[in-house]
């Protein structure tokens, strides 16, 4: 598994989860699934960032923001079109990044020639909570390692600007109603491997 971001404490969470990881902004993402798939590419690929992906991540994520900022484009597909790229032949690109409106410049042709398969929807988090709920309850699946903070529902505003600025190693926030004690509000260093 290949993860990448460009936000140090997602590619921690990352790399002790076991997946090999890519700074976006430090390397060629292209040029380095090539190196590690041996000149193949991913065998699936998914974009989970959707329309808003780092401005400055490529020349055409920059186009892209100029399109959008002079109303000539809705969307900025720069992580969907670099799924097709990295894909193998035959792979499959998954899109559960929302997008709003028209993509530009998708490199369909070459999504055909080399067969591709896409499968894309919103999550339906309905259809999969109860499942997903029950996993937790028996102990099987413990999605709190991602959580970096939680608070009263009072500090929402304030770490809604922490996550935003990606300030404080912030990843994600429980916001707990009725929380009073706001000496237990927690703060979990992500840790650096």
């Amino acid at each position: 598994m290949i993860a990448i971001d460009t936000v140090r404490e997602r590619l921690a969470m990352a790399k002790v989860a076991g997946a090999e990881t890519l700074d976006f902004m430090q390397e060629d993402i292209y040029e380095r699934i090539q190196d590690l798939t041996k000149g193949r590419g991913a065998d699936a690929c998914i974009d989970a960032v959707g329309t808003e992906p780092h401005t400055t991540a490529s020349f055409d994520s920059v186009i892209d923001r100029v399109k959008v900022a002079t109303f000539m484009g809705t969307d900025r597909p720069h992580v969907v079109r670099q799924a097709i790229h990295c894909c193998r032949n035959f792979g499959t690109v998954s899109i559960v990044g929302v997008y709003g409106g028209f993509l530009d410049k998708i490199p369909m042709g070459s999504a055909i020639n080399r067969g591709l398969t896409f499968r894309m929807a919103q999550t339906p988090v309905q259809h999969y909570l109860p499942r997903l709920m029950h996993l937790i309850e028996e102990g099987k699946i413990d999605p709190s390692f991602v959580i970096t903070h939680v608070a009263p529902l009072e500090k929402g505003p304030e770490l809604y600007d922490t996550f935003r600025e990606k300030k404080d190693g912030c990843i994600k926030v429980v916001l707990r109603p009725g929380m009073k004690d706001t000496s237990q509000i927690i703060h979990k260093e992500v840790a650096h491997a």
